[in-house]
């Protein structure tokens, strides 16, 4: 489903003024047809924001012990 820049701003919590940025710079994908307006689709910005996702300090812990008794095999 494509969204308006406003749409956009709320989802993504940034001023009007960033996004466009953004959008300038081709951090963030977006559609541009024919009337000039640039859409966004809203999957794509949600998978933006999951791809920034951090892992909690129990799951880096978690991994780190895995890798050292993968090792230690």
């Amino acid at each position: 489903m494509f969204i308006t820049i406003d749409e956009a701003c709320e989802i993504l919590h940034f001023k009007k003024s960033y996004v466009y940025r953004l959008a300038h710079e081709r951090a963030i994908p977006f559609y541009k047809p024919r009337n000039g307006r640039i859409l966004f689709d809203r999957t794509e910005l949600e998978t933006l924001i999951k791809a920034g996702r951090v892992s909690t300090q129990q799951e880096l812990s978690e991994k780190a012990e895995a890798i050292l008794n993968r090792k230690a095999v």
